[in-house]
């Protein structure tokens, strides 16, 4: 799914926008005696302050000063100028003719017949079907025609034969390359090696510059620093042994994984041509081929500034977006000003389940904050909000200009006639929320398919109560998740403030429709058999008030492995060490048991084995994981018998003891990546391990690498194939682009020029298949952060918004509706401001790092960095509530950068 799409005559950039709203950055005046401030930081000395004064002054405030150019476009793509990336994304899709519809001809060619237009055919095994004419519907994709490539023979020193395209015209940035792919028994052409299939799907960008030169592809990777071949993109299915049968699937033209930045163009490049085809043996179908700019020649800023300039409809806020709305009318419930009325009503089942009493509580939260303003000063009688059970008087509920009836109580049966459950009949967490008029009374029906489904539906209808008046947006929704499982981590606990922190978020995040929260994973510790008080009292608390809400479970996480130093070499163990947790042990296994025990007695209804990263290894390969106890090696032969045997055991226990319980587990090799560096022993684990455990226990996999940003069928199926299921999708994407640090990080420690593209509040901004919740074991997901801050709970209300309603997600939109709810339209801007200006300064100081010479220039800009940063968290203080934690959290990023920037600073200054 990608994540620029046009709709319609709308922005391809954003939805619901347009070319009026294109953005040129016009940072306000900044205040000159911020600028003497922020410049005094910086003095060295007397001579260093009389040039940057003189420097800044001249720059003026509206931008930041210009800095020298030190790298080519597709590496700092903000140096082009905004009006061209702009042209270049509102074109779409570059290539011409991409579904081979429309006929052409070749110069000396008379038979339009022969090759679609804009492509040439290289090679003799190339066809150009049509499903309406001799071919089938099974071989084309979209339309009527596609390319056919069969090679019954391919030698060691053949070439690939496919099709070709003409020179597309572009300009230097990043550009999304997919095309979707039919396969059928492809073998590779280096038999006699018995070598995966490399190559053998051959996709390619070819570079040429101005003159239509051919240019060096060779870019370095960064991780390893050694050269690649950019324009080879047939990573996809490189690491295929064969294929025997791949369906019609949209697939990602691809050199490598992250951290390495896919799709950027070689400096100088002026034209690109796009070949596709096969160089091994098989059949290969290719339709509906994409090559457009993408999204990231933009920063956060400019990708939402269209969003700034029109309020959001209390319907556009909803999150997550309801799969069906239609809005009724505006129900003011109170008149403005007004002293008499009767306060709404909140109407529960005869014998409400706990998330009935939540939905109940969430309501009158809201509507009591709302009827609050009308007395402020406290001298008249005050209104709340009613909530009673089982079956109102008649008088009273005629009474109240607005009732909320939650689930299926006595008011639903005397007036809920004709209500769509039928739309929500089998989806256990879908609801319906149906207005009717009777009388005076705005009756709200939220009705759900179990008690979770009406707390999901009042959730919906809290957010269409206004908070500074009296109204309601009434409107009538039928919504239901995509996946059932969405969940997020707990935070390591030091103290107990940390639980109370975690157990605030819940409700937080209940409100957003997630229902699981992973306990365990994070609270590790070498002597993860013996968990301290502190954890065991967290947990008993969290599991209570899981409990008591009714609207979000425990998810027990364990990783038995996790004593040893990640990369142990199992032949450099300690006795001690190795014995401290075996797997035939009877002692070791109770010992699992006790530690999973405290989640499921505090109500957990998931378990998670881990056994990633810390399982040792044998021989050179850190990827050949093993055995490490020679009873265990006697008793298992190999690892997949060992960790089958630990699983079996766990089941036949949960199944006993705790019925019900969700079972999932993660293998050593859990990413594609891992799987391609085990020497083949993964393939052979992976297959045996998931033939000898029952196919409930879900499976966890990262995608082709640990942050995969991008998955398609190509990497799912081929991890599909070897467990015998879909698996879980674990997501560590949240921090992927942003991780500041050098061992993991994305463009923050391998892109200047790009991390100003990075966004401190980054929303889920992925591509994932269409209909990946059902490509999911179970149609879980879990997501691998905690939401105890201010910016990770922003981030995972667009998490939410995609689990819920994945076809609908837009991730600039749902961060935007996310920021404005939390922190007012107004606020939502400067926070954007306050980003542009910290990724800013970060390029700065990556500059200052990496390059020689005077870097007088990048202090000059650094300083205009530094002040914008001062003036968004002056006005963001202003803006938000006193004592509001998103200032402390945002002085904290600051303060990391102006350090950072002082110190470089003064390095520069010294005498050589």
């Amino acid at each position: 799914m990608l994540s620029c799409r046009r709709k319609g005559k709308q922005s391809i950039f954003f939805y619901g926008t347009n070319r009026s709203l294109k953005y040129r950055l016009k940072h306000r005046e900044i205040n000159a005696d911020l600028y003497v401030r922020m410049i005094s930081e910086f003095l060295i000395t007397a001579l260093r302050f009389s040039i940057i004064c003189a420097l800044v002054l001249t720059a003026g405030g509206g931008s930041p000063p210009s800095a020298r150019a030190s790298a080519g476009p597709s590496s700092d793509p903000l140096g082009i100028p905004y009006e061209i990336r702009l042209q270049q994304i509102e074109k779409g899709n570059h290539v011409s003719n991409p579904s081979f519809e429309q006929a052409g001809s070749r110069i000396g060619t008379t038979d339009r017949s022969e090759m679609p237009d804009g492509w040439e055919k290289v090679g003799q095994q190339v066809q150009w079907v049509d499903a309406e004419n001799g071919g089938s519907p099974d071989e084309v994709y979209h339309g009527r025609r596609a390319i056919k490539i069969h090679r019954a023979r391919a030698g060691e020193m053949d070439a690939a034969e496919g099709i070709l395209s003409d020179y597309i015209p572009v300009v230097p940035g990043n550009y999304d390359f997919t095309y979707a792919v039919r396969l059928r028994q492809v073998a590779g052409n280096r038999l006699r090696l018995g070598a995966r299939l490399g190559d053998a799907v051959t996709v390619q960008v070819l570079f040429f510059d101005v003159e239509k030169k051919p240019l060096n592809a060779a870019v370095r990777n960064p991780i390893g620093g050694n050269l690649i071949d950019t324009s080879d993109k047939s990573y996809t299915f490189a690491n295929y042994w064969s294929v025997e049968d791949f369906d019609w699937a949209r697939v990602r033209a691809r050199t490598y994984n992250y951290p390495f930045s896919e799709g950027d163009l070689p400096d100088g490049t002026r034209y690109v041509r796009l070949f596709l085809g096969l160089k091994g043996t098989g059949t290969m179908w290719v339709d509906d081929v994409t090559f457009r700019y993408s999204k990231w020649n933009f920063s956060a800023l400019e990708r939402l500034k269209p969003y700034f300039d029109r309020p959001l409809s209390q319907l556009e806020r909803l999150t997550p977006t309801p799969r069906e709305v239609r809005p009724v009318r505006e129900i003011a419930y109170l008149d403005p000003g007004g002293v008499e009325g009767t306060a709404p009503l909140i109407v529960l089942p005869d014998d409400p389940a706990p998330a009935d009493r939540s939905a109940a509580h969430l309501l009158e939260e809201k509507l009591n904050a709302s009827l609050s303003r009308l007395n402020p000063a406290g001298n008249r009688p005050e209104l709340k909000a009613r909530i009673v059970a089982g079956d109102p008087d008649d008088t009273e509920s005629s009474a109240a200009r607005l009732v909320f009836s939650i689930g299926r109580n006595a008011l639903l049966r005397k007036r809920g006639t004709g209500l769509p459950l039928n739309s929500v009949s089998g989806k256990p967490q879908g609801y319906v929320i149906h207005p009717l008029d009777s009388g005076p009374c705005h009756v709200v029906f939220l009705v759900g398919e179990t008690a979770l489904g009406n707390f999901y539906a009042a959730a919906t209808a809290a957010q269409l109560l206004e908070e500074d008046r009296c109204v309601y947006h009434s409107a009538a929704v039928i919504d239901f998740p995509d996946f059932l499982g969405r969940s997020y981590l707990l935070k390591p606990w030091e103290t107990p403030a940390d639980i109370d922190r975690d157990r605030e978020g819940l409700e937080r995040m209940s409100r957003l429709k997630l229902n699981k929260i992973y306990a365990g994973y994070e609270n590790r510790s070498k002597a993860w058999y013996q968990p301290t008080a502190l954890f065991k009292s967290g947990i008993a608390d969290i599991g209570r008030r899981c409990r008591e809400n009714g609207t979000m479970s425990i998810g027990m996480m364990v990783n038995p492995y996790t004593h040893f130093e990640a990369g142990s070499a199992a032949e450099a163990l300690s006795d001690a060490i190795r014995t401290t947790w075996t797997h035939g042990d009877a002692a070791s296994l109770d010992t699992l048991q006790d530690v999973f025990r405290l989640g499921l007695d505090a109500g957990a209804g998931t378990i998670m084995l881990l056994a990633d990263d810390f399982v040792p290894h044998a021989g050179r390969n850190r990827k050949n994981y093993s055995l490490y106890a020679p009873e265990d090696r006697k008793r298992f032969i190999n690892l997949q018998n060992a960790q089958a045997f630990v699983i079996n055991r766990l089941k036949t226990w949960l199944d006993r003891d705790y019925p019900g319980t969700r079972f999932e587990f993660c293998p050593p090799w859990y990413a594609n990546e891992f799987i391609d560096r085990s020497e083949g022993r993964a393939e052979i684990y992976l297959k045996e391990l998931a033939a000898a455990i029952p196919t409930e226990v879900a499976i966890i996999w990262t995608g082709p690498t640990i942050r995969s940003l991008s998955v398609d069928l190509a990497d799912l199926r081929r991890f599909r194939d070897l467990i015998g299921r879909w698996p879980m999708f674990w997501d560590n994407t949240l921090y992927a682009r942003n991780l500041e640090t050098t061992v993991y990080g994305g463009y923050t420690a391998h892109y200047p020029g790009k991390v100003r593209l990075c966004n401190l509040f980054e929303p889920l901004d992925v591509d994932r298949p269409d209909g990946f919740d059902g490509l999911n074991h179970g149609r879980h997901l879990y997501m691998n952060a905690a939401a105890d801050s201010e910016v990770y709970r922003i981030k995972f209300a667009t998490v939410a918004d995609y689990e819920w309603n994945t076809s609908a997600y837009h991730p600039e939109r749902s961060l935007w509706k996310a920021l404005v709810t939390s922190f007012g339209q107004e606020g939502a801007k400067e926070i954007l401001f306050f980003n542009e200006a910290y990724y800013g300064l970060y390029d700065v100081c990556m500059r200052m790092e990496r390059e020689d010479g005077d870097h007088e220039d990048l202090g000059r800009r650094g300083i205009w960095w530094l002040a914008r940063l001062e003036e968004s968290l002056l006005k963001l203080n202003r803006q938000l509530p006193a004592n509001h934690a998103l200032p402390v959290e945002l002085h904290t990023h600051r303060d990391r950068q102006k350090s950072r920037f002082e110190g470089l600073t003064r390095k520069s200054s010294a005498p050589n």
